[in-house]
């Protein structure tokens, strides 16, 4: 049997998702997953059949939690050892199980057993096989991964012991966007958000000059001040590690800020975006960038907030609020601050 037409499909498929990719770097979401793969097959040496290349195709869904579920169909087209063609079909079904993600690395390792059967065509035919390994996942974004896999398979009829190194890249689709607990969350800032607030100027003192002869009394125009406030408010928003969309249950924070602006028409607001010095400085200056503009954006997008109003900049972990020497003080350089300045004429 022929599977040239799919081998390319899957090869198209591979390029194809890595186009998809992005700079920013996230943890996979939850829904459901596709992955082509390509790899090697190395058989075990009393099979008397050639070590090949495989390709694979995964259909499975992530839970809103580490484990998984994945149903995988691998095609190897070998040759025996003394001649002869030799097609492999194997089906399985697996479980995967994700360890705590290295966030410095963006990497998140897991583990991987499962059961299934394998038809070779030179004899051996739908023999059960248990598998079991694990592997990495690079993220690139919040639905593509690269993914390294490494899988031992026994043949428990025949007793053969192979295994199979293969390279893919996962792409998510569907499913919730929000994250539980049980996913580690970066934190802009964990007390409890203060009111966006003006401090006023002092009241600009009216200079009056004595009248000389019968001049009129002149008094001096009210001079125009910037007024910012102090202490700057701070949102308490939560993303998801790596993350920059904004969820809607934290839109009643951001409405806070959209409140006072419409309250008062001269005023315009600056979302600055922070991190800690956790992962390179790009990174941690392009997430910055993302998140604050994301909180800008639901200000003028969802609460029709003048664009003219509304400015937004990262600094990355360029102005840490306290020295990240501890992850406590991690935590509250991780913040996302808005800065009210009004006009008063």
């Amino acid at each position: 049997m022929s599977f040239n037409i799919a081998k390319r499909t899957l090869l198209s498929s591979i390029i194809a998702a890595s186009s998809l990719s992005t700079l920013a770097l996230a943890q996979q979401q939850e829904g459901f997953t596709i992955t082509p793969s390509i790899g090697h097959y190395n058989m075990d040496n009393d099979r008397n059949t050639e070590d090949d290349t495989s390709y694979s195709l995964g259909l499975g869904y992530q839970f809103n939690n580490p484990w998984a579920v994945e149903f995988v169909y691998l095609n190897a087209d070998s040759k025996q050892s003394g001649g002869g063609d030799v097609d492999v079909d194997q089906y399985r079904l697996d479980g995967l199980y994700h360890l705590p993600n290295v966030s410095s690395l963006n990497l998140t390792p897991y583990l991987a057993a499962g059961v299934g059967t394998a038809d070779f065509s030179n004899g051996e035919d739908n023999n059960t096989q248990v598998n079991a390994g694990g592997g990495l996942k690079y993220a690139i974004n919040d639905a593509v991964s690269l993914r390294a896999d490494f899988r031992l398979v026994n043949d428990v009829e025949d007793h053969h012991l192979d295994n199979v190194t293969s390279l893919g890249v996962q792409m998510t689709f569907g499913g919730s966007s929000s994250r539980t607990s049980s996913e580690p969350v970066e934190q802009t800032y964990t007390q409890p958000a203060a009111q966006p607030e003006v401090i006023p100027s002092e009241p600009v003192e009216q200079v009056k000059e004595e009248p000389i002869a019968a001049a009129p009394v002149v008094e001096e125009a009210p001079k125009q001040v910037d007024v910012v406030a102090e202490p700057p408010g701070k949102i308490n928003i939560q993303f998801g590690l790596n993350k920059t969309n904004v969820e809607q249950k934290y839109y009643p924070e951001i409405e806070k800020i959209a409140d006072f602006l419409k309250e008062n028409p001269g005023s315009t607001v600056m979302i600055e975006g922070h991190t800690d010095d956790t992962g390179s400085a790009n990174y941690n200056q392009m997430i910055s960038e993302k998140r604050a503009k994301a909180i800008a954006d639901v200000l003028t997008q969802t609460f029709e907030v003048s664009a003219s109003r509304v400015n937004s900049v990262g600094y990355g972990e360029e102005r840490p609020f306290v020295e990240n020497d501890s992850e406590e003080n991690r935590q509250i350089n991780r913040r996302v601050v808005a800065i009210i300045s009004t006009s008063e004429a």
